[in-house]
């Protein structure tokens, strides 16, 4: 049978079967479904021996079920009578196989397809409901699906990458516990994820780069302040540059200036109305609406260290908005002159973290890449962890890979209608 005669296992059927009962029950009923018994109508074509090219003997029949997908909204189930045949000449049985039907299984490549596509934004349980199977069917296909994509994932050739981890909870000794994981930024619209596994130490790190097949490749990964990643990088990736995410960076000085808010030497009344106001002092100051501003004047006037933490803090993350490499060195010279003058403590430590990675801070000078987007497939992940009460590595695997897969589309779109007003604004 020529793999290319039949579009899905719908058409497949019709050449072969018709409709013998249909059995239906609406969704707003209990055991909501439909069941669909078909009747063989060309029992004389047999296929032929797979060893010899004969034409076999019809050996039994077997009962199959089939899950099709869904219907209407409810699960589609076909039941048949799988024909098994014998041949006479070479001794063996065999089964009459399907285009559309993955050998030995129950579930159509729709049907599968479906689940995939549902992976991530529906529990296990609520999908196996909507197509009438068990939830392990589900949990199966997943984790299928994703040592599949792994695979492919993992013989990817990578420019840059990020690195980052999510905090899942605490053992019983207080120790706490992380997903790592490892995502592809080569494109400035996507970030797709190419594994995810537990802990971060640096030898679990080590051996998990070393699994990517192309290392060489790799021209710099994006990552936070965190020793065993960057000892990681040097050993495994040669060719490429670390580069500090500029929103951890940004991230210390606004934890010390938070530290220098919380300690302000103002009256009771006022301290309570920075703390209500708390998110003013971690904006820019350029996108604050003017009723912000002047609130934001009258906490600065009240404390000086607090109004040198808060234009230091600001100072920094303009930093980031510099194009040139000299330049922004220059002006990294003239910020530290600015934390040294000032005397505040926090801020020296800041400018203490910041000297220690001066160099991996700068390369983002040069190759502009940041873990922005990987802090978002963080978020993902938390949300599937949640939602499926703590599944396990392999089918959280799988849910953010069928997220990215069915994302790409959408945020390539989105990227395209950005440039689209980008060039628009250039002829305007």
């Amino acid at each position: 049978m020529s793999k290319e005669k039949h579009i899905s296992f719908w058409d497949e059927i019709q050449e072969k079967y018709k409709f013998k009962n249909i059995f239906y029950i609406p969704r707003w009923y209990l055991e909501a479904g439909m069941t669909i018994t078909l009747e063989l109508v060309q029992k004389d074509k047999r296929p032929l021996c797979p060893i010899c090219s004969r034409r076999p003997n019809i050996h039994d029949y077997q009962d199959k079920t089939i899950t099709f997908g869904t219907i209407n909204g409810v699960p589609l189930v076909f039941k048949m009578k799988h024909s098994r045949y014998l041949c006479v000449h070479c001794d063996i049985t065999f089964m009459d196989d399907f285009e559309h039907l993955p050998d030995f299984r129950s579930l159509t490549q729709d049907a599968e397809n479906y689940i995939i596509s549902k992976l991530g934004s529906q529990t296990f349980s609520e999908i196996a409901s909507e197509l009438g199977v068990c939830v392990q069917t589900i949990a199966n296909r997943a984790q299928e699906f994703g040592k599949e994509e792994r695979e492919i994932r993992l013989n990817g050739r990578y420019r840059y990458l990020s690195m980052d981890e999510v905090f899942i909870s605490r053992n019983s000794d207080g120790e706490a516990l992380y997903y790592w994981l490892l995502n592809d930024n080569s494109l400035s619209w996507k970030s797709n994820n190419i594994r995810v596994d537990a802990g971060r130490k640096l030898e679990d790190v080590i051996k998990r780069l070393n699994e990517l097949k192309y290392p060489e490749h790799v021209a710099a990964v994006s990552i936070d302040m965190w020793k065993p990643y960057r000892d990681a990088i040097l050993q495994v990736l040669p060719n490429a540059a670390i580069v500090i995410d500029r929103f951890h960076v940004v991230k210390i000085a606004q934890a010390a200036l938070d530290t220098v808010r919380k300690r302000a030497n103002v009256s009771n009344a006022l301290k309570n109305d920075l703390k209500k106001d708390a998110s003013l002092f971690l904006s820019s100051i350029f996108k604050l609406s003017d009723d912000e501003l002047i609130r934001l004047e009258s906490y600065l006037k009240a404390d000086s260290a607090l109004e040198s933490a808060y234009f230091i803090t600001q100072e920094l993350m303009e930093f980031y908005n510099l194009r040139d490499y000299e330049y922004a060195l220059e002006y990294l010279s003239e910020w530290e002159r600015s934390v040294l003058n000032s005397g505040i403590k926090e801020m020296k430590n800041v400018l203490g973290t910041i000297v220690n990675w001066l160099p991996y801070i700068m390369n983002y000078f040069i190759h502009r890449i940041t873990s922005g987007r990987t802090e978002g497939r963080n978020n993902l992940l938390r949300t599937i962890d949640r939602m499926g009460f703590h599944y396990g590595l392999t089918s959280i695997q799988a849910c953010l890979y069928a997220q990215d897969r069915k994302q790409e589309y959408s945020r390539w779109k989105k990227h395209q209608r950005k440039k689209e007003i980008h060039n628009l604004d250039l002829v305007i």
